[in-house]
């Protein structure tokens, strides 16, 4: 120990921040390394000794993670050093590339311990380093030190899983675009932190596919975050990706990692009980792209934190659907949208049916994880994998999925800003958020009086809404994200949307338009209606269709489909509606009825551009027939 004393005596302790070791820089033999010194307080922490031989293991393989070094003794750990780095969180406000670069740096680092059941847990920008200005590489990960910084999860949910690399990597990749950490969460500000950070991040100058990206990586919702097979895809241009994309696949890393988690912090101070493909420039390039903004050497690590600040302008134009091949597109009609805000409040006869009978024997429901994962990363509010009463869920995951329905169109709207039309676009854009906000105050008090919406026995929902906690945490998490979304919708896009039409204040079409729905965009009062607003909110879909029919993309025929189901919104997953449509996926499916959201999801991912075209119709001859 005095041989340790010495050597931290001869050393600089540097600023790379850990929870578990002090980071000496010292010189052995000649040669300089990082030292990590177990810090006293967890020295006599016998319960998670057991992890430090995992997480100090030599990782030779790639330059992205520390390089342990045999020297060290018992009592300590070395690992090499290098000529030139700086910290991470002396960059702030970089170029895109530089960012997507170091992005996809952390991503193959990331991987790399997962293959070796770790995760990265504890990994922040001061203990990440900028290695000769070309790589990044990542200081500290694994179970052996104390989680630095609390992710939502821990504060609602009192757990965290494999996840948690994928939010502390967005925390990473905020700082970088907007130059501050995140804010600490608590159960008294989860609404307003998570508010502020999503305008953080809409304030700044990067592209809208990046923003985007980093506001899923950071949703608080554990299971609407972006999963790591979707992450990947993103950079699916670096060498690793066939073997991430068959690793994350497998969803090992949640099997492997479960039990790992639940023994780490047993013992603990912590209380246990789901954009497109980017592309990056050659590496080459980024030594003058990182001198150019001025970052900081190795000697800066062992003096006082300076903070650069530098401007961007990249921006990555990219859209966030592949469309399928496809069939020529010549027999698709149009649908006429004088039929739609007159017809679709009509019950159609095939909709005249008797109340569904409630099927007491267990719902055929595939209980693989791909199910599970689907749901997770699709339906909103969802805490657990599988909770129990799964009839009764699954009904009511249905009525869930509509909210993913709209999202699904705003995404598909999003990418469609640069359309001639931009002001029809962002008027619809808004008119969906502003209506699944209006949508969600109606189902969320439907929650709260317990109201039986699915057909299902008296008696059977009675006892589930008493005794399911599952049911009493989807009540809060949904008011929750009405809040967030309030703020968001008034804060930002009603700006942006106000900020367009004075743009085209003078165009004919808006004029026209516009006098239709002006009340609709403009009064900021809170309703719980939808039937308030439907007119008005199936007005500017049925203006938003009527675009897309005049364009030829191998995309719009899915974006149609789309627009069409968000028009019948309120009935599109009515259990009681659904026998009568979906016959299209059955069809394709080659099942005879529709039982679980996945099959819609499945028919989405794998459908070619005619049979998005025939569901289409199938839903226009259903309600608009007569």
């Amino acid at each position: 120990m005095n041989f340790d004393n010495e050597l931290m005596k001869q050393g600089h302790l540097t600023r790379i921040q850990s929870t578990a070791f002090k980071i000496y820089l010292v010189k052995i033999q000649d040669k300089t390394y990082f030292c990590y010194f177990p810090k006293q307080e967890c020295q006599n922490r016998n319960h998670i000794n057991e992890f430090l031989k995992n997480d100090m293991q030599q990782q030779d393989e790639i330059k992205y993670l520390r390089k342990l070094n045999k020297i060290g003794s018992q009592s300590f750990y070395a690992f090499e050093s290098y000529k030139e780095y700086t910290l991470l969180s002396e960059l702030k406000q970089l170029k895109e590339q530089l960012i997507l670069k170091i992005f996809q740096d952390l991503l193959v680092a990331l991987f790399t311990i997962h293959q070796k059941g770790l995760l990265g847990r504890c990994f922040n920008v001061h203990n990440i380093l900028i290695v000769e200005n070309q790589y990044s590489v990542m200081m500290e990960y694994g179970f052996y030190p104390d989680l630095e910084y609390e992710v939502p999860e821990l504060i609602y949910n009192q757990t965290y899983n494999e996840k948690i690399d994928i939010f502390l990597l967005g925390r990473v990749i905020f700082y970088l675009m907007v130059g501050n950490d995140l804010p600490k969460y608590n159960m008294k500000n989860l609404n307003e932190v998570s508010s502020d950070i999503n305008l953080s991040i809409a304030q700044t100058n990067y592209s809208e596919s990046l923003k985007k990206l980093v506001i899923q990586m950071l949703t608080i919702d554990v299971n609407k975050r972006i999963d790591y097979l979707q992450l990947f895809s993103k950079f699916k241009n670096n060498q690793f990706y066939s073997i991430q994309e068959q690793f994350y696949k497998q969803n090992s890393l949640k099997i492997i990692t479960q039990k790992i988690i639940e023994k780490r912090e047993k013992k603990s101070n912590i209380n246990l009980d789901e954009s497109t493909a980017f592309e990056i420039q050659q590496t080459s390039n980024f030594t003058k792209m990182i001198k150019d903004q001025q970052i900081k050497t190795s000697q800066n690590l062992l003096s006082d934190k300076s903070t650069i600040d530098s401007s961007q302008i990249d921006s990555l134009n990219l859209i966030s659907f592949d469309p399928p091949e496809s069939e020529d597109y010549t027999n698709y009609k149009s649908l006429n949208q004088d039929q739609i805000i007159s017809k679709v409040n009509y019950q159609p006869q095939t909709q005249t049916l008797s109340k569904t009978k409630y099927d007491t024997e267990e719902i055929i429901i595939n209980n693989s994880s791909f199910e599970n994962d689907t749901l997770l990363s699709v339906l909103p509010f969802l805490n657990s994998d599988r909770p129990q009463d799964q009839q009764i869920w699954n009904k009511i995951y249905f009525y869930l999925y509509r909210f993913s329905l709209m999202t699904k169109l705003i995404e598909e709207l999003q990418s469609h800003l640069k359309q001639c039309n931009k002001y029809l676009i962002v008027i619809a854009i808004y008119g969906m958020k502003k209506a699944q906000l209006i949508l969600k105050r109606e189902y969320q008090i439907s929650l709260e009086q317990c109201k039986n919406l699915y057909s299902i026995p008296t008696q059977e929902w009675e006892r589930f809404t008493l005794l399911s906690a599952e049911y009493k945490r989807m009540i809060g998490k949904i008011k929750f994200d009405i809040d967030v979304d309030q703020r968001v919708l008034l804060q930002k896009d009603y700006i942006q949307l106000q900020k367009i039409l004075d743009q085209n204040k003078n165009e004919g079409f808006l004029k026209d338009l516009y006098k239709f729905i002006e009340n609709y965009l403009n009064d900021n009062k809170e309703k719980n209606n939808f039937d308030d607003i439907k007119r008005s909110y199936r007005y500017i879909l049925t203006n938003t269709l009527s675009f897309f029919e005049t364009q030829d993309d191998n995309n719009y025929p899915y974006v149609r489909l789309l627009i069409m189901m968000c028009i019948l919104i309120n009935r599109i997953c009515d259990v009681q509606s659904i026998p009568s449509h979906f016959k299209t996926i059955c069809k394709f499916l080659n099942i005879n009825q529709i039982y679980s959201i996945v099959q819609i999801e499945q028919f989405f991912k794998k459908a070619t551009k005619q049979e998005y075209i025939e569901l289409f119709e199938e839903l226009k001859l259903c309600y608009f027939s007569g």
